[in-house]
């Protein structure tokens, strides 16, 4: 079989040439499909029961993990504003690629909170807004009836029977503080406007109480007791005005506001006492009792345009979205609880005072390609968006295949390079025959030829399949010696034989 194959490539030579340039070309351009690869399938068969569960698990539950490190180089603590905003121009991006299964940060952590203490405040802002609604319309009902009856008889209308539902309005404001208290995290402006009111009310009372006779005893009582309800409105309204100016001081204003209702609710028990005495009253008190009458009519008034403007609030204020807080004070304010200790759910990503992470996942049956594109769009935000005072570090299992990767490429070349420079040093000074360099471009076209079949065919180079390559240069030089030599020993005979 030599024989005839040697016989037909001496007759067709041209045809030979060709044949071979043509197979070089075709197999070199399978090269640029060849890939590197790092991942499980290149250690553990895909058919295995191993491999395929693990491929089920991390497309349930997510692949492998990018960490993203934050550490503060000063001495403040790393969670901070600037910090967590940096933190999520990052995971805005990675939210955009599709490869990315979930992302954990204190972004994530602090944004769920501050969205649960929304619904809070709206929750306590709407109990409130009913509150003061219903005890407005109960104090216009008084006023009207207590005009109605001091036109008429001189006497006051019994209020037994609207006492416990104006107490019920003031007991519903008391639980929307409470509300308030716990999921407050903004300052709402309503409350400027709240206190306004309120102060407006407490002052008509305060008005109405020095109309009273001060030389009639049960009249200057009941002035004293007319004014303690002005003072507690406008101790309310300050209160309310000062929670709008200090907006971080929020979460203790229900607490102060919460006295001065039941201050007033304990007022309003008093004086429905007052007003069951002051019913026996005289003809003479009618003008006081109509003014009275006027001035709850307007009290009541006030609440409910108050309440309307809160139910407004609650509707369009952009105050009670969830997000990042502007203020360190607020951020601390979510972050630790009333101890200053951190809370538990932070423990995962946040290491210590100077030292926070980011885990992005990915998801299953994500090429490696994939993950160094991601890997690469990390690295450029970070490097183009630097952070004063701290220092970012990327890891983790795709980071460190991905390093792994290119350097499997840079030493293949440098292996390459230094293999052609050694071969050409020894073939030009120890191999003395013509065409002393031949074998070196023999070599080369059969590791091509290797690599774009390779590509062709989807066999990635792996770190097993790298130790083919020395394997190849080290047997196809000593065969390619070995044939060139013997046939210049041949073609030597044969000019011996023609002499």
């Amino acid at each position: 079989m030599l024989k005839i194959l040697g016989s037909w490539m001496s007759k067709h030579p041209v045809k030979i040439v060709l044949l071979t340039i043509m197979a070089v070309v075709l197999l070199a351009a399978g090269a640029s499909n060849v890939q590197m690869a790092t991942g499980n399938e290149t250690l553990v068969s895909t058919e295995s029961m191993v491999y395929k569960s693990n491929q089920q698990l991390e497309e349930e539950f997510g692949g492998e993990s990018i960490i993203i490190v934050y550490e503060a180089t000063d001495d403040k603590d790393v969670l901070t504003v600037d910090r967590l905003e940096h933190m999520k121009g990052l995971e805005a991006i990675l939210n955009t690629q599709k490869q990315v299964y979930s992302v954990m940060s204190p972004v994530v952590l602090v944004e769920e909170i501050s969205s649960k203490q929304a619904e809070k405040y709206k929750e306590g802002i709407e109990e409130v807004s009913d509150g003061l609604k219903d005890m407005g319309g109960k104090l216009i009902e008084i006023g009207d009836q207590m005009e109605a009856n001091a036109s008429a008889e001189g006497q006051l209308p019994n209020m037994a029977s609207q006492m416990p539902e104006l107490n019920q309005g003031i007991d519903n404001m008391i639980q929307g503080q409470e509300k308030l208290k716990a999921g407050t995290t903004n300052l709402v402006s309503g409350y400027s406007q709240f206190g306004a009111q309120t102060r407006d009310a407490g002052m008509k009372l305060k008005e109405l109480a020095s109309k009273y006779n001060a030389n009639d005893p049960q009249q200057k009582h009941q002035a004293e007791q007319v004014n303690k309800m002005s003072i507690h409105l406008i101790q309310l309204s300050e209160k309310m005005l000062q929670g709008a100016e200090k907006s971080e001081a929020l979460p203790n204003v229900p607490d102060q506001t919460i006295k001065s209702l039941k201050g007033m609710e304990s007022g309003l028990s008093k004086q429905q006492g007052q007003f069951e005495d002051f019913q026996a009253g005289k003809a003479k008190q009618t003008e006081d009792l109509k003014q009275l009458s006027k001035g709850l009519s307007e009290m009541g008034t006030n609440l409910v345009e108050i309440s309307e403007k809160l139910t407004a609030m609650n509707d369009y204020s952009d105050t009670l979205k969830p997000g990042l807080p502007v203020k360190q004070e607020t951020l601390e304010y979510i972050v630790y609880d009333n101890n200053g200790k951190r809370k538990d759910i932070f423990n995962e990503v946040i290491i210590n005072d100077h030292t926070m992470i980011m885990i992005v996942k990915f998801g299953g049956n994500v090429s490696d390609d994939s993950k160094s594109d991601i890997s690469k769009t990390v690295k450029s935000y970070l490097n183009e968006n630097q952070i004063e005072s701290t220092d970012t570090m990327v890891s983790g299992k795709p980071v460190l295949d991905d390093a792994i990767r290119s350097s499997m490429k840079e030493s293949m070349k440098k292996m390459m390079m230094l293999s052609i420079l050694f071969m050409v040093i020894i073939l030009f000074f120890t191999f003395n025959v013509s065409w002393r360099l031949l074998p070196l471009g023999i070599i080369l076209i059969a590791v091509i030829g290797t690599v774009g079949l390779m590509g062709w065919i989807q066999i990635p180079i792996t770190m097993v399949s790298m130790a083919v390559f020395p394997i190849l240069i080290g047997l196809g030089i000593d065969y390619a010696i070995q044939f060139q030599n013997r046939y210049s020993e041949e073609m030597a005979d044969e000019e011996d034989d023609h002499e």
